[in-house]
């Protein structure tokens, strides 16, 4: 998943490729995301697969409104997936909740995070609620993660992304 279709062709080899809509597990850094009845392109030469996901600023929106509304702790990928969202670095975020940039990355290390107190959790999740996120997602903020928590399925109609929770 590399290159862009352009014209029904595959990036890679440049030979005509096929859509279809499918769900499909979306790789943000939250476990479980799935996209619900998107265009998926497939190229029958060289294996390449192009997923068309549209209005992405609505997506991680819904998907970090999704994370803020939930109840339960926030683990440590949901907690960076909402910093993100923010456009805040580490450094920023640590300033703007009052605490050191190396508490913040102890909130989002996976393998032994430091659990993040009930009031600054509440603080993040007012902050996704109320602050404009930011209006950029380069590539490099998107991680590839196996599913591990709550499912999560997300579809796309005229009006945006909306959350259906998968049974």
């Amino acid at each position: 998943m590399s290159k862009k279709v352009i014209d029904n062709r595959c990036g890679a080899c440049r030979t005509e490729m096929s859509g279809a809509r499918e769900n499909v597990r979306y790789e943000c850094g939250i476990d479980g995301v799935t996209l619900v009845n998107v265009m998926v392109y497939r190229c029958p030469n060289c294996g390449e697969r192009e997923i068309e996901i549209p209005y992405v600023e609505k997506l991680h929106r819904a998907i970090a409104m999704d994370l803020a509304r939930q109840p339960g702790r926030l683990g440590p990928k949901e907690i960076r997936f909402m910093r993100t969202y923010l456009g805040l670095s580490s450094g920023d975020f640590a300033r703007k909740i009052g605490v050191d940039k190396a508490t913040v990355s102890r909130y989002e290390r996976v393998d032994s995070p430091l659990p993040m107190g009930p009031q600054t959790e509440r603080l993040l999740r007012l902050m996704v609620m109320s602050e404009k996120p930011v209006e950029e997602y380069p590539i490099e903020r998107v991680t590839k993660q196996k599913p591990k928590h709550a499912q999560m399925r997300l579809e796309a109609d005229k009006k945006g992304w909306h959350v259906a929770r998968a049974a």
